[in-house]
């Protein structure tokens, strides 16, 4: 058994004993999953729960991603997708605040998905939230064009097609259900096709030269594809690379802008260190270095609070050394543990307007900055179970080499 999987083992079992907990305790929490698997796939067996913790997890922040898992699940639509302005209409009592101004069904559904699969819950694990992921993924797939496109045509439709890809392909390397892994490289496809041919990047829409921010969602989308052992074309990459270089900015190249014209910010250069380290940089490249420089001197932080900067943040710190990546787990627990609502039909989610407004909180809502929050806090461990490095190699018939 490889490194990746002994730490999957451990988060997993942990965060599912939270999981357990948070159920039993919890007010609002779900009956029993009824739901089945797919005809013909198998199901996923639990890991159990060892007695290490991983990469500066705590029990604390366990709890506090088995508590937005809860709200998440309860807010999902009869139709099995998430809005982020319509969420509560499945409040019970006092409704939630905090809709969002942006109108994304298939982004809601998505950034929804995505701390469950984190989480090791898949539509193949047994346990609570099945058929939640169940339903999200075939909402995601049912509505999905011929075109590969995910999106529900809004104006800024790349953000949810990216969003919408990355879940897929987490889903599909979690599980290798053919008709999820079918969906997911059509939505790749949409993605390469999507791509500007001079600049190499990525914008509201197909076609566009490109901005830093949706090049993160769409690469994030292919790097966990091609994790999952989906098809990615190496001249994507290399565009993508081509259009990150046009953004770079400090005297290493380690600090990025949001357009080639504007300044470096520390939002953005989370972003483009994320990108970098997915297009093969390593933690020790002096442009890696000036990046994380900018980013360690912006911990998390309520003064000013921005969920998107800290999940992209987030990402970037768990792959630098133990010293750099625990001192700033330990501020991420306290901003988030200590600002996640515990009590009421929104227990379990994070406010977009108190105790400060979030940066981004009024276009993305609750639904937004619960799950950016949830999936900072499941980094660590976010992609071990659809990297498959550890895993035998199979050969075109399915036979191990």
């Amino acid at each position: 058994m490889g490194h990746r999987s002994v730490v999957l083992l451990a988060c997993c079992g942990v965060l599912a004993a939270a999981i357990v907990s948070f159920q039993a305790v919890s007010t609002f929490g779900q009956a029993d999953d009824k739901s089945a698997v797919r005809p013909g796939e198998a199901e996923s067996k639990s890991p159990a729960a060892p007695s290490v913790l991983a990469r500066g997890t705590t029990s604390q922040r366990e709890r506090a991603v088995a508590a937005a898992l809860n709200w998440l699940a309860r807010h999902q639509s009869p139709g099995g997708s998430w809005g982020l302005q319509e969420f509560s209409k499945q409040c019970k009592g006092t409704p939630c605040s905090g809709p969002g101004t942006f109108s994304s069904d298939a982004a809601g559904t998505a950034l929804a998905l995505l701390p469950f699969l984190a989480a090791g819950q898949t539509h193949e694990t047994k346990g609570p939230y099945r058929k939640t992921v169940y339903d999200g993924l075939y909402w995601l797939m049912r509505n999905q064009k011929r075109t590969g496109d995910l999106s529900d045509g809004e104006r800024t439709s790349m953000y949810a097609h990216g969003m919408a890809t990355i879940a897929l392909c987490e889903a599909y390397g979690a599980t290798k259900s053919k008709a999820i892994g079918k969906s997911a490289q059509q939505a790749i496809e949409f993605i390469e096709r999507a791509q500007h041919p001079k600049t190499g990047g990525w914008r509201y829409q197909p076609g566009q030269e490109g901005d830093t921010s949706v090049l993160g969602w769409q690469l994030t989308a292919l790097k966990s594809g091609e994790m999952a052992g989906l098809k990615v074309k190496p001249e994507t990459l290399a565009g993508a690379r081509r259009f990150l270089a046009s953004v770079a900015k400090g005297e290493k190249g380690g600090q990025y802008a949001y357009l080639p014209d504007t300044a470096a910010t520390p939002s953005m250069t989370a972003v483009g260190t994320l990108c970098s380290l997915f297009l093969g940089s390593k933690p020790q490249d002096p442009a890696i270095a000036e990046g994380v420089k900018m980013l360690a001197a912006n911990p998390p932080s309520l003064n000013p609070r921005n969920a998107y900067y800290v999940y992209y943040a987030t990402h970037v710190m768990n792959r630098m050394d133990d010293a750099a990546r625990t001192q700033w787990y330990r501020q991420l627990g306290d901003v988030l543990c200590g600002s996640q609502i515990r009590q009421g039909c929104a227990m379990g989610s994070w406010d977009p307007d108190k105790p400060a407004k979030d940066a981004w909180g009024e276009p993305g809502g609750r639904l937004y900055t619960t799950s950016l929050s949830a999936l900072a806090l499941e980094s660590h461990y976010r992609f071990l179970l659809i990297d498959n490095r550890d895993a035998p190699k199979r050969s075109e018939t399915g036979g191990k080499q």
